[in-house]
């Protein structure tokens, strides 16, 4: 039975790793072809359903079906009101439009956005037990309210560098009143902020309550692969919109600025999580 359990988790970490590698080389592609248009159009939709199928996979690992729908739509209903609210009112990001964003929307607000809040939000929230080293613990005490807020700023990492390519340069949306951010208003990022920080927060409030981790028999969060995957996603899904061969005329200096930031964030998150992992002695 032991022999089973250990082969079942040994493939479980195969899978993340061929998952990755998959994903890696799909990423690579789109930004070498990303001049033919079908696929500068398509990469999107491509990189999101495989980073979302991946993080599902990771996610109901570790917490169970239930509370990944939790995650899911507590994400998504704090992010939906106060987008649509901030179109009305202009808070807390200020005022702004979607335009160029395809599919169905609920009070002006795409419902696919959704999707990224979702992905990026599980990974942040992931990697911010590894930096406070709470792993697979169930949250407690002080770090029901430590590790939201370290996720937090991990998470707003990531729209420092995609608001400005998103809006600027794609006008996914286009703001009332565009600030000095490389055309995004200062508000947006505090927004954002205290946005993602209420969603964390009130799923952590959750999980102290109904973390199903105790009641799991397995190993599998002891081992390395399973954590590093998160840092690696991360990675990958907060620089492969800012790495394009072919940017559009007058706005190098945006994709520039761009990767000089992410380098000392996001890529600085990464590599800092994966100093930890690889340092821990309890993980094989």
């Amino acid at each position: 039975m032991f022999g089973v359990k250990k082969n079942y988790e040994e493939n479980f970490s195969l899978l993340l790793y061929a998952s990755i590698i998959i994903l890696t080389i799909v990423t690579v592609l789109l930004i070498i072809f990303n001049y033919i248009k079908i696929i500068d159009e398509m990469q999107p939709v491509i990189m999101t359903i495989m980073i979302l199928a991946i993080v599902a996979l990771h996610g109901i690992k570790r917490y169970g079906l239930k509370s990944m729908v939790i995650f899911f739509f507590i994400a998504w209903i704090v992010s939906h009101f106060f987008e649509a609210l901030s179109i009305i009112t202009g808070f807390p990001f200020s005022y702004y439009n979607y335009v160029n964003m395809e599919g169905p929307r609920l009070f002006d607000v795409p419902v696919t956005i959704m999707f990224a809040y979702f992905s990026i939000g599980y990974l942040s929230w992931m990697l911010a037990h590894v930096i406070t080293g709470q792993y697979s613990k169930k949250l407690e005490g002080k770090n029901i309210f430590i590790v939201p807020i370290i996720a937090t700023f991990i998470m707003v990492m990531w729209d420092l560098t995609m608001d400005p390519i998103a809006s600027t340069v794609h006008q996914l949306w286009i703001w009332t009143n565009p600030g000095p951010y490389f055309g995004v208003p200062i508000m947006n990022f505090f927004g954002w902020f205290l946005v993602v920080f209420i969603f964390f927060q009130i799923y952590s409030i959750y999980l102290s309550k109904y973390d199903i981790i105790e009641t799991l028999n397995t190993t599998i969060f002891t081992r390395k692969p399973y954590w590093a995957a998160v840092a690696i996603l991360y990675l990958i899904q907060a620089t492969y919109g800012i790495i394009n061969l072919r940017t559009p005329p007058g706005t190098q200096d945006i994709f520039l600025s761009m990767g000089l930031i992410a380098v000392f964030t996001t890529l600085f998150v990464t590599i800092i999580s994966l100093i930890i992992i690889s340092n821990n002695r309890e993980f094989t």
